[in-house]
């Protein structure tokens, strides 16, 4: 008995030494002790602890909600080994047709406004998503060049359909009602993120699409051979990915009752670098989607950090490019840990 237990301490020691590294060496875990760092930092150099306020949290939450569904949809597409850089126009063109919708319909009532135009914005974002899924599948035009060709048209159609000025008139109720609305002091548009979040992780985890979207990514010609229809499936991913841009679209103007058809321009960067650094693999077959989720909050509190400190929001661009570029480092490394650990078997 003595012996059983003098020898069981080395291998407690041991399992304990090895559960402590595998934290201390979780990008998860880094991201969220970054945030708790970067919040605490902010709420000491703001002014009477601005950043802290129940006010700024709110605020907090409902930026990290299209953020964080365009993460969504960016981790999917990465996952799979396919980008999509042309979130952010679509999620401007989503919201001008939006926009157009519920003003049309404010006569009939905010209910239908809020269906119609939250199903416009969807069907837009769809069909964007379903153009360049043919286009990479059928044309055979990588994914990058692809929606890179397509975030200028977009952001053109976009342009040409409002006017070449922002969409405004929106029925204030739709901001009441939906875009501001707080349930249980959350903002309505972070838990319609939440629950989108927490269904891509039961979808990935669990469904024969995530399988099959991790399938792909990890190695496309493997994949065919098993008998997945790949192509069939790619253009499936680029519709989703549309849907979840065009719900973001949605989300804006009932947030601000108004489109920003200059803005959002890096949306799709930032929701890539929400991913990578969340622990998402840029050559496909690995996703994490709590690692996404601390990401975007990360992301977030800077941007909200800077300007209640007073920097410029210049400064934001520069932040994120740097953090990208740390990302995308962070990701050749665990890629270059993966393959040695793959010789060393």
């Amino acid at each position: 008995m003595t012996a059983q237990i003098a020898s069981g301490a080395p291998v407690n020691a041991q399992a304990k030494s090895s559960i402590f590294r595998r934290v201390l060496t979780n990008n998860t875990f880094w991201i969220f002790a970054i945030d708790i760092i970067l919040i605490i930092l902010f709420t000491a150099i703001s002014i009477n602890n601005t950043f802290i306020s129940a006010t700024n949290l709110q605020n907090l939450m409902s930026d990290s909600g299209e953020g964080l569904l365009l993460g969504i949809a960016i981790a999917f597409l990465l996952g799979a080994g396919e980008f999509d850089i042309s979130l952010g126009a679509n999620l401007i063109l989503a919201s001008v047709v939006s926009a157009l919708l519920a003003i049309w319909l404010a006569p009939y009532g905010i209910a239908v406004v809020i269906v119609v135009s939250l199903v416009g914005a969807i069907v837009t974002g769809i069909v964007v998503g379903l153009i360049n899924g043919l286009i990479v599948t059928r044309l055979n035009v990588n994914s990058l060049i692809a929606t890179l060709a397509m975030l200028g048209i977009v952001t053109g159609v976009a342009y040409i359909v409002s006017g070449g000025t922002d969409v405004t008139g929106a029925p204030i109720a739709l901001q009441d009602d939906f875009g501001v609305k707080n349930v249980l002091g959350i903002p309505l548009p972070f838990l319609v993120a939440i629950v989108a979040w927490a269904i891509a992780c039961i979808a990935l985890r669990y469904t024969t699409f995530g399988l099959h979207l991790l399938a792909m990514g990890s190695s496309r010609p493997a994949a065919e051979r098993a008998g997945l229809k790949t192509n069939r499936k790619l253009v499936t991913l680029f519709m989703v990915a549309g849907a979840l841009a065009g719900i973001a679209g949605f989300i804006d103007i009932t947030r601000f009752a108004a489109t920003n058809i200059s803005g959002h321009t890096q949306d799709s960067l930032s929701a890539i670098t929400a991913a990578v650094i969340g622990g998402t693999l840029l050559a496909g077959g690995v996703v994490s989607m709590v690692g996404l989720l601390g990401g975007v909050i990360l992301a977030v509190i800077l941007a909200n950090g800077l300007v209640v400190i007073g920097v410029s929001s210049y400064y934001q661009l520069i932040v994120v490019g740097v953090i990208l570029v740390i990302a995308v480092a962070v990701d050749q490394l665990r890629k270059s840990d993966k393959k040695v650990k793959l010789f060393a078997k």
